[in-house]
């Protein structure tokens, strides 16, 4: 074999994998971060070890082996957040990598099919959270796992030697059983073992009979592992803990045709949205605007390794079944329409469809990755009519899974941008909390967050490591209706569900509105009761607000893993530290920090946020530049002059009168009165 070929087909293949992995992620990945329940893991291990992720994963209906492997991978890199990102695409490719020893053992002359299939299990473009790095990692472990089980069964059935058979049965039956007891994700492809066997024992001199016997008694120490994790998992499991994912099929569908009709309802469901959905809107051409610079460089990169692969394969010089119509591919074929459709089994049994159009379902997919990777690559191999077009369509199907997820990075990215824009500025505004505050707040922090994701993210901000029951600091989204009855009552504001268990007296409040692209995250006081900018019902929690919650001496940092050592130095960061000094007095730091934004040509994102240089000046007897601030801060008075009038009531009640308060007061009369 060539030794380019080694690379394509050979056994350096691994390499090139990677490489096509790299490519397709390794660019974007510094720039993700965490979410949704990536905080609760977070959250359970760095507050309360390894007992917070056992306490989590009873309270998720996760027995097992779950928060051990998650627990290690807190051992493995800790909670960097890129070492977290990195760890979990790390078992994925094992998966890929196995897959393709898998088929290279089984079937040695389907190269091309143990190729192909393997680069699409491991960009498989359906799942759009693989950036939830902490959430999904079972899942590729559990893959990985898996697939080196079958290997290992197939390793064992081949060798001659007792004491090597004896050892990779072994291994192989452990394997099996810990990707069980993480998760139930994966226990219906547990079935395909037994046709693997029945392939791997097609060289042995059987009977039809002799060979379906060994199969048999071959198979039978799987299925009693899987029987024992059944009993277990549907058995003695509920009994102890609520089971959130409860196969409630036949309650809910007693009547046997109508049981038949819905099943048949859901396995269309899934067929569409695996095997032809997911093609159409991983391009999503209604959506592609190539205006945007990151989607070019998707399409580009798509592109590119598109014709890669196409001219590598080109090149590769032919040989027995290499994408001929054999017995081999047809096996494999068989073999990946069979774990498809036992993929569909968890997602049908819990009654979860798998429509894109719900943010989080395409979970239910990811039983079927691998038998779809299987049964696509094998079908165009086998029966599609023409060396070079089977290599053209498999090689746009991995391109467009690059272009998919690299232009879905984009979304992650700037989700994580904007938590980073929450966390620091906060940081910077409020330097510590006093433990038990609410953070009262107007909106979810960013997308792929919000209800306890928020609130775990504020607890990991300001949590000492002293536990999460009870839990010391919670943000929670107060709309019109929420709390009602503890405001009005003057009561406690409780939040109690997964592991968190959170009490906040009446009035240990901060109250803020989260920064958007037009503005910074303010922490609210008296002048924002004009505030043009912000909801009647985030001004009517202002009378609740209470800033003596703010620690503004504390020396504590947040986790770098986490959150970082630092964040860009825009307008933002004068500003939130301006408002902070300005709650301490420091008047003349304050408007050091104008200068400095000036100087290096920072500007007001929003109106309101030259408040505190206007304070500043106004509380230092520089009327002059406080009434130039609000001259520059009203260049549309009509949306304005209520808020800086309010403003300036406020600082004469705060001041002494003066000659230059009062000509200042007098040169902004046009903008403060309509």
């Amino acid at each position: 074999m060539r030794k380019a070929e080694k690379f394509i087909i050979g056994k350096y293949f691994p390499l090139t994998l990677l490489l096509i992995m790299g490519i397709t992620w390794f660019i974007q990945v510094p720039r993700y971060g965490f979410y949704l329940d990536d905080w609760i893991y977070l959250t359970a291990y760095d507050q309360g070890g390894i007992q917070g992720l056992i306490n989590y994963s009873l309270v998720d209906s996760r027995p097992g082996l779950l928060p051990w492997v998650i627990g290690l991978g807190f051992k493995i890199v800790g909670n960097n957040r890129l070492g977290w990102q990195i760890y979990s695409l790390f078992w994925r490719y094992l998966g890929g990598v196995f897959n393709w020893l898998l088929i290279r053992k089984l079937w040695p002359s389907r190269k091309d099919i143990a190729a192909y299939s393997a680069i699409l299990f491991m960009i498989f473009p359906f799942f759009k959270h693989q950036a939830f790095s902490i959430a999904y990692n079972q899942n590729w472990v559990q893959y990985a796992f898996l697939i080196l089980s079958f290997l290992l069964t197939i390793i064992a059935i081949r060798t001659d030697s007792k004491r090597k058979k004896i050892i990779f049965f072994l291994l192989s039956y452990l394997l099996s059983a810990a990707q069980l007891m993480m998760t139930e994700y994966l226990l219906s492809l547990e079935a395909i073992r037994v046709v693997l066997i029945w392939f791997a024992l097609r060289d042995r001199q059987y009977s039809k009979r002799k060979r379906f016997s060994q199969t048999i008694k071959i198979v039978l120490p799987y299925w009693g592992i899987l029987f024992a994790y059944i009993v277990w998992r549907f058995a003695i499991m509920p009994q102890m803990i609520h089971d959130r994912n409860e196969i409630n099929l036949f309650s809910e569908h007693p009547d046997f045709i109508d049981l038949f009709f819905y099943l048949i309802q859901m396995l269309i469901q899934y067929m569409t949205e695996s095997v032809w959905g997911i093609w159409y809107r991983s391009l999503d051409p209604a959506n592609i605007d190539l205006s945007i610079p990151s989607i070019r460089v998707a399409l580009i990169i798509g592109t590119f390794i598109s014709a890669i692969l196409i001219i590598a394969f080109s090149k590769i010089r032919k040989t027995d079944g290499f994408f001929d119509e054999n017995e081999e591919g047809k096996e494999i074929l068989l073999v990946g329409i069979f774990a498809t459709l036992l993929g569909y089994l968890p997602g049908i049994a819990i009654d979860k469809s798998p429509s894109t159009q719900f943010l989080y379902h395409d979970r239910f997919l990811i039983p079927s990755f691998w038998g779809i990777s299987l049964a696509l690559t094998a079908f165009i191999a086998v029966y599609l009519k023409g060396f070079r077009k089977k290599i053209i369509l498999l090689s746009l199907l991995c391109g467009i899974c690059v272009f998919f997820q690299i232009k879905n990075s984009i979304y992650y990215r700037n989700a994580w941008e904007s938590q980073q824009n929450f966390q620091w500025q906060m940081k910077w505004r409020a330097p510590d909390l006093k433990a038990n505050t609410a953070v009262l707040g107007d909106a979810i922090i960013a997308s792929f967050m919000g209800g306890w994701a928020d609130g775990a993210m504020v607890f990991e901000m300001y949590g000492k490591n002293d536990g999460y029951n009870p839990t010391p600091y919670w943000y929670l989204v107060v709309g019109e209706g929420d709390y009602k009855t503890e405001l009005d009552q003057k009561l406690p504001i409780t939040y109690a569900n997964k592991i968190y268990n959170f009490k906040a007296q009446f009035g240990d409040f901060l109250v803020l509105t989260k920064p958007e692209w037009d503005r910074c995250l303010w922490v609210l006081d008296e002048a924002d009761l004009k505030n043009p900018y912000i909801q009647p019902v985030t001004k009517n929690l202002i009378q609740y607000q209470n800033k003596s919650r703010i620690l503004y001496d504390s020396d504590y940092k947040m986790p770098e893993g986490v959150f970082g050592s630092d964040y860009r130095h825009d307008w933002c960061y004068y500003y939130e530290n301006a408002a902070r000094e300005v709650d301490l007095m420091n008047y003349d730091k304050a408007l050091e920090l104008y200068k400095e934004a000036v100087a290096a040509n920072m500007d007001m994102k929003n109106p309101v946020e030259l408040t505190p240089f206007i304070r500043s000046a106004a509380m230092t007897g520089q009327w002059d530049f406080a009434a130039e601030l609000t001259k520059k801060g009203s260049a549309q008075p009509h949306i304005t002059w209520e808020y800086y009038k309010n403003l300036w009531d406020l600082l004469f009640r705060e001041t002494p009168d003066s000659a230059d308060r009062a000509n200042a007061f007098k040169s902004i009369q046009e903008y403060i009165r309509q």
